[in-house]
């Protein structure tokens, strides 16, 4: 045995020297007792220039052969956690439906002709005429023409549009209303609290519902009925919980655009952040116009902007939402600010003017309003440039609850209810008419959040990014940026994530 271990010693010695390096005894004791390989000894002496390999050098040379270990050890560690890794929304197929029919883009019919605005007027009578006759109680409905007949009958019912409202100076109320066939004047008894609560709320141009009875010439109401929505609405979910993203009024190019913020939202997307337990089931994200600050919006706008150019504005969009994960699917509606035209409804944003946000695969461009489903949950966007109408009209809105006033459009089924105060076009196939319930109700345009349920419609304000503008100094609206609402489709809840 001894002499096999000296003919190794002496076979290890000499392969050093044929290398022109000397192996001392306590080196080679050094390398036996830990398995080393001598060619690898050999290898790293002669890279270090090493003629003398004695136990100092080979205690160097273990310590870095336990520190590569240890590396390597690591790195599988590392591949391994991250194959362990799933992340939910990347792992489940898209269920993205843009409603086509429900976006004005590449179908508007209207050409600025007094017969467009008579259609117009008509198909928004037709469309919620139909939607009031499915409650029960108006199923008999006559047209105003026909009125005279049930003279001295109680619970005529009949459907028509407000044209005006007038207050005498006694303090009685009355309506005028019309339909295709003949105009009404409506009186509201002062002795009927709950339909006195009704006339106050009555916009004009609204398309209701009346029971009363007749009297000469004036037919006195009972009830006023809104097309509304039904008390047992039932809502879709998921299966899974796929979660969605409400975002608008991201407005960039302005100098108060919040980027850092934004950034920190994108961040949490790509799992940096906090809360990944919820940003790692987002699948979709609904952004409800106003993508950009825009150019030429409103007076001396150039003083506050930080991009003046409406191309590069977009460009900046794309090269921000470019870095969010492409298994989120990113749906990009339009508002008062974007380079669209200005009458409702809008079409989606040109190829030419939007061409990088074109480019992303994950991106999909839609005009405004528009009903989206993701995974069979319908969500109707619609940026909300008549809120500021609905809210300088009912005592009961205001700025700091986007939501009330939101809830107004859903009891009216229409999204722009009083012609003359907002822009429109004229569209006869009735884009702005609420005809599917949907399941969320998603605006924004105020700049403020909001949400709340709606007869099981989750009615969603999701705020800005742009902080406070001088212009909203001076009317005193408090902004709530950088706050992003995110709703598990499967139980609806809604959670507030602030950057």
């Amino acid at each position: 045995m001894y002499a096999t271990v000296d003919r190794n010693k002496e076979e290890i010695i000499k392969k050093f020297a044929d290398h022109g390096i000397v192996l001392t005894s306590h080196g080679f004791e050094r390398i036996s007792s830990h398995n080393l390989d001598p060619e690898d000894v050999i290898s790293a002496a002669k890279k270090k220039n090493v003629w003398l390999v004695a136990d100092e050098f080979l205690m160097e040379f273990i310590d870095g052969k336990r520190k590569e270990l240890e590396r390597e050890r690591t790195e599988i560690k590392k591949v391994k956690v991250e194959r362990k890794k799933h992340i939910f929304a990347k792992e489940i197929d898209s269920e993205l439906k843009i409603h086509k029919e429900t976006d004005i883009t590449g179908r508007s019919t209207c050409e600025g002709l007094i017969e467009n605005f008579m259609d117009y007027f008509n198909q928004k009578y037709d469309n919620l005429r139909k939607i009031l006759m499915n409650r029960e109680n108006l199923r008999a409905s006559v047209p105003i023409k026909m009125v005279k007949r049930y003279m001295g009958e109680d619970n005529i019912r009949i459907i028509a549009m407000v044209s005006s409202k007038r207050e005498s100076k006694k303090g009685y109320k009355f309506l005028e209303v019309e339909d295709p066939t003949g105009e009404l004047t409506v009186f509201v008894p002062a002795n009927n609290r709950q339909l006195n609560q009704m006339y106050d709320n009555i916009l004009l141009d609204e398309v209701i519902g009346i029971s009363g009875r007749l009297n000469r010439d004036l037919f006195i109401a009972n009830e006023i009925y809104q097309p509304d929505l039904p008390v047992d609405n039932k809502t879709r979910s998921t299966d899974e919980e796929v979660h969605i993203a409400l975002l608008s009024d991201i407005h960039v190019g302005s100098y108060l655009f919040l980027e850092k913020e934004f950034n920190r939202f994108i961040d949490s997307l790509n799992l940096k952040g906090n809360n990944s337990e919820i940003f790692e089931k987002v699948k979709y994200i609904l952004i409800a116009g106003d993508l950009v600050d825009g150019i030429g919006i409103y007076p001396n706008q150039e003083n506050e902007l930080s991009i003046p150019d409406i191309y590069k504005q977009y460009d900046f969009l794309a090269s921000l939402l470019e870095k969010i994960p492409d298994y989120i699917e990113i749906v990009l509606a339009m508002g008062n600010h974007d380079a669209v035209r200005g009458a409702e409804p809008q079409p989606k944003l040109d190829r030419d003017i939007g061409a990088p946000l074109y480019d992303l695969p994950n991106v999909h461009m839609v005009g405004n309003p528009v009903m989206v489903s993701t995974h069979g949950v319908r969500t109707l966007m619609y940026h909300g440039t008549s809120l500021d109408t609905i809210i300088g009209s009912l005592a009961s809105c205001t700025y700091s609850r986007p939501e009330t006033a939101m809830v107004e459009y859903l009891k009216r089924r229409y999204l722009v209810p009083v012609y003359g105060n907002d822009v429109l076009s004229p569209e006869k196939d009735g884009y702005l008419t609420i005809k599917e319930i949907p399941d969320i109700f998603h605006s924004g345009h105020i700049h403020t959040n909001g949400y709340t349920n709606y007869r099981g419609v989750k009615v969603i304000n999701s705020g800005t990014w742009q902080a406070r503008t001088k212009y909203q100094e001076e009317l005193g609206h408090l902004p709530t940026p950088a706050r992003v609402p995110i709703m598990n489709l499967q139980n609806h809840e809604v959670s507030v994530i602030h950057f």
